[in-house]
């Protein structure tokens, strides 16, 4: 959860509780279910694609089940016409069913004057007894809608200081300015914060965004200068698992006035890794997948996602992503040099893919460099679920509707992001698909990097250097 301040990205996870009680407001996003047919279900479902406690999790905040078998509600529902449909009931509120068909393992939603009439009954019965502010279950956000193309928050930020202490309030978030960075600098944090969870909302995910969070509770983010005395050593930031609060250090984020070429004075900047932001306050707000025991490649691959493709502050590109994850990976090792080909020794997929957080925080303690390569390799594997398996991600989507409706993962791993594949054939999509981008890639027991796996293109190194030079001298370049 947290990266490191040039190039070693440390994690260390404390136990995990989760800040707040289960969320309270039902957010039904239409999957274009409108008929009380099965096959319209069916349809709506098909036509996008072709309980163990977290470790540290508090006692009085549920999660849902992760077992399928065990599901509370697994049966053939009836619609009013007669027609049946073998699903699992995975929420509802007073008007609304999610239910996951077993048949496609995707969930779908339906009006309740949809059923027969026992069966809307059972679930009014549920949502009467066991709902929180009229929902009953853990409703997913669910959309079917393609791939963005952009976002960015257009709004500004309405920060706001709390007296003459150094606690400043935005719309989502309190920030404690333990640094003391100047206003403007503050503002622009604030801003890359509050862009975080409309950039999440905008992708077609059912993202578990601020599960457990009550409406209106804000989020908190600590500013500070380095601590030498951390545990967790040096690092640009860190989301703590156990209070929910992100750690930011300014000394890794605000770049003094004392270069010839810099973007901008005393502001976060993408060279001066304001993307750490993003991806700890993306830890922050889908801190459920973490809780409910997903493996790590997900949540870790997401959070990278979400940074490397912020190419200014609270502004996202969604194309091209290949050359955003070339960028960030390289970036995150070796700064701005220009890289000709890199060799990457990545671990074999059905390792990691089942390596959960506690051996991905062992591997990060053990063997900085290969856990550096592991956090490079979830980003590689989100983006070929994201935007090479399926262009607008709906395998990806189907598998996270598994298992927030509680399919163990191993189950929903299978079913959709495997789909009858081994690990080696995806193995090989992957280096077919990098080869000639620049990132020359082999899969081994242990991913880690080498001496010799990086080659500098230093002609270009050179130009670079002169054009910078003149600018900075005020000369004027052709």
């Amino acid at each position: 959860m947290k990266r490191s301040l040039l190039v070693l990205k440390l994690l260390v996870i404390i136990p995990l509780l989760f800040p707040g009680p289960r969320e309270k407001v039902f957010h039904f996003f239409q999957s274009g279910i409108s008929g009380n047919l099965q096959s319209a279900i069916t349809e709506a479902l098909a036509g996008t694609l072709g309980s163990s406690a977290a470790p540290g999790r508090p006692r009085d905040m549920a999660l849902p089940a992760r077992s399928a078998d065990s599901s509370r509600d697994r049966r053939k529902w009836t619609f009013v016409d007669g027609t049946q449909v073998d699903a699992v009931l995975v929420s509802a509120d007073s008007k609304h069913a999610q239910l996951r068909l077993l048949d496609l393992q995707g969930v779908g939603q339906v009006n309740l004057d949809q059923l027969a009439t026992p069966d809307r009954e059972r679930i009014q019965n549920w949502v009467e007894a066991e709902g929180v502010n009229g929902v009953a279950g853990f409703p997913l956000r669910l959309k079917d809608h393609r791939w963005p193309q952009r976002w960015r928050e257009d709004e500004g930020v309405a920060l706001k200081q709390v007296g003459n202490s150094n606690q400043w309030l935005s719309t989502n978030f309190q920030f404690i300015n333990a640094a003391g960075v100047n206003r403007k600098s503050l503002e622009s944090i604030a801003l890359i914060c509050e862009s975080v969870d409309g950039a999440l909302n905008a992708l077609p995910l059912p993202l578990p965004i601020n599960w457990g969070r009550d409406p209106g509770e804000l989020r908190k983010i600590v500013i500070k200068h380095f601590d030498t005395t951390n545990p967790r050593g040096i690092t640009a930031g860190y989301w703590e698992g156990e209070t929910g609060i992100v750690h930011i250090f300014s000394d890794a984020l605000i770049e003094p006035d004392r270069q010839l070429v810099v973007f901008e004075f005393d502001k976060p900047e993408k060279v001066q890794k304001y993307d750490v932001i993003v991806h700890e306050v993306t830890h922050q707000s889908t801190a459920g997948l973490i809780y409910m025991g997903v493996p790590a490649w997900v949540p870790e691959g997401i959070a990278e996602y979400m940074a490397a493709n912020q190419f200014a502050p609270a502004c996202y590109q969604f194309t091209n992503t290949h050359v955003t994850a070339r960028h960030h990976i390289n970036k995150g090792l070796l700064g701005d040099r220009i890289v000709k080909d890199r060799k990457m020794h990545l671990t074999h997929l059905e390792i990691m893919m089942d390596r959960d957080v506690q051996a991905w925080n062992q591997l990060c303690d053990t063997q900085p460099t290969a856990g550096l390569v592991q956090y490079s390799q979830a980003l590689i594997l989100i983006d070929y679920f994201f935007h090479r398996d399926h262009r607008d991600g709906a395998h990806f989507r189907r598998y996270l509707e598994c298992i927030l409706s509680g399919v163990p993962e191993e189950e929903a791993r299978a079913r959709h992001l495997l789909r009858n594949r081994s690990y080696a054939q995806i193995e090989q999509e992957i280096i077919k698909f990098w080869g000639p981008l620049g990132f020359t890639i082999s899969f081994e027991t242990q991913g880690d990097l080498r001496d010799g796996d990086v080659d500098i293109d230093w002609a270009a190194e050179s130009l670079q250097r002169t054009i910078a030079s003149r600018r900075a001298m005020g000369g004027v370049t052709k």
